[in-house]
């Protein structure tokens, strides 16, 4: 799925209005598995869409590994949910994550509890009511649960540790060493955010991504207002495109290291 041509046949000059940067509100969690195992993000099924309709709206994130890499607690916390999820769901339905530990931070923010979970895991090392620190492992990358295959799924949850609360982790997450992130909000002509248009991001690389599909529990950041999210992103200059209805708009995005680069696009009719 993709817009094509469309986007060879236009040009990208730098005239064009500019993102801003804007510094991190909270990157408080490490990678949860180590660069040395892999710690790579699946960006084909990103947070908030369907994968381009492929799959159920995602309220995380995935990160690939083997039943042999190990998961590592993300931060200081406590854990809250150690086990699996045959009797309760922490999810939309019971057997869904399959083995799971859910840690909550010893950080609030904005005077909200902060969880994370991790889900489909092969097997959990630790305990409710135990406490871990950053690094510490906490379990194995699995296939339990819905899992179609080996990786780790990532939430972060807000006020609550529940599927109505997630936020995207890619804001929450540290990206790679040296890399950024760049994030934005979309609206359309009548002020409404257009759920799963493709947005790409133009550079020596070329990245794509979907905005949100609204649907409960899937939320903007309280302080970025965020529709869309590319992460770990080289710096340098780059232009996103998106087409809204017909017209197509550009931005002109400059990528720093360790920061988050801010676009907005309101359309018009």
């Amino acid at each position: 799925r993709g817009l094509g041509d469309v986007y060879k046949r236009q040009p990208t000059p730098f005239s064009i209005p500019q993102a801003r940067i804007i510094e991190p509100p909270h990157f408080w969690l490490a990678r949860p598995i180590s660069l040395q195992e892999g710690g790579w993000v699946n960006f084909t099924y990103p947070y908030g869409t369907t994968g381009g309709g492929e799959y159920l709206i995602h309220h995380g994130i995935d990160m690939a590994g083997t039943e042999s890499t190990r998961v590592l607690a993300a931060a200081d916390g406590e854990v809250v949910v150690a086990g699996d999820d045959h009797e309760t769901a922490y999810g939309p339905a019971t057997d869904f994550y399959g083995n799971l530990v859910v840690v909550k931070l010893d950080q609030d923010y904005r005077g909200k509890p902060v969880y994370y979970l991790y889900g489909h895991l092969s097997k959990v090392l630790v305990e409710p009511g135990q406490r871990v620190a950053k690094g510490e492992t906490v379990g194995f990358v699995g296939r339990s649960g819905i899992a179609l295959g080996y990786h780790l799924h990532l939430e972060v949850r807000v006020g609550e540790n529940s599927y109505a609360s997630t936020r995207n982790p890619l804001l929450w997450m540290e990206p790679l060493p040296g890399r950024g992130v760049v994030a934005g909000r979309i609206v359309d002509a009548r002020g409404k955010m257009p759920p799963e248009l493709l947005v790409v991001l133009v550079g020596e690389k070329r990245m794509e991504t979907w905005t949100y599909r609204i649907s409960p529990g899937i939320n903007p950041d309280e302080e970025i207002g965020e529709n869309f999210v590319f992460g770990d992103v080289d710096p340098g200059e780059y232009v996103l495109e998106v087409k809204v209805g017909p017209h197509l708009y550009r931005r002109k995005v400059v990528v720093e290291k360790g920061k988050i680069s801010f676009v907005e696009i309101r359309a018009i009719d």
